[in-house]
């Protein structure tokens, strides 16, 4: 009887870490299909110098190739992979923007962790020192016209939705090789760091 409790306690475990990541996993594909959709906006509106454009257009394949496997893994159809990819071969960003906006609308990012309505002075102190010691070496500097700059965060914030700068963080921020190159920082560690780069209340 014991024997039987202990392999039932085991297979509850199991399939609570196994939805726990189903969950992050459909998070992180929400977040990619953001992330996406906001670089193709970029590419419509024409932001950036040229080599910028171009590192973006390089974004969007490299997403392409794991969206496949990521869009199986969540039970959702591929198959509009390959009309993203003919998009972009075209440069037809309206139609890569369509195919797009239905994956967000099956796959929502839900930003709420990450956003905080009211933050508190101590949590933007965490934040801006999160900054200082992590992203000011490069997102500080001005930066020219590459492939990917590493823009000034608080300006990249106020330049696009809320929601979309909360997914680019989630997948930006990259560890070191004691992380695997995951992102080293909570939920609350970034959502500080948001907050430092939002503007309090009442400020202008």
């Amino acid at each position: 009887m014991r024997y039987r409790s202990l392999l039932a306690g085991l297979a509850a475990a199991c399939c609570c870490v196994a939805a726990q990541a189903a969950g992050e996993h459909e998070r992180r594909l929400a977040a990619e299909i953001a992330v996406m959709a906001g670089d193709t906006r970029r590419l419509m509106a024409g932001e950036g110098g040229p080599l910028e454009r171009e590192g973006l257009v390089k974004r969007l394949n490299g997403a392409l190739s794991s969206l496949p496997l990521s869009l199986r893994r969540a039970k959702s159809d591929p198959s509009s992979v390959v009309a993203m990819r003919a998009s972009i071969k075209r440069r037809d960003w309206r139609a890569l923007a369509a195919v797009l906006a239905t994956l967000k609308r099956r796959h929502p990012f839900d930003p709420r962790l990450l956003l905080v309505a009211a933050p508190t002075a101590e949590m933007r102190a965490l934040g801006a020192s999160i900054h200082t010691t992590t992203c000011a070496g490069c997102h500080d500097a001005a930066s020219g016209d590459s492939l990917l700059p590493a823009k000034n965060l608080s300006a990249q914030l106020a330049s696009m939705p809320r929601e979309e700068f909360a997914a680019r963080l989630l997948l930006g921020v990259r560890g070191d090789r004691t992380t695997g190159l995951r992102n080293p920082f909570s939920d609350f560690e970034l959502a500080a760091l948001i907050a430092s780069y939002s503007r309090p209340s009442g400020t202008r």
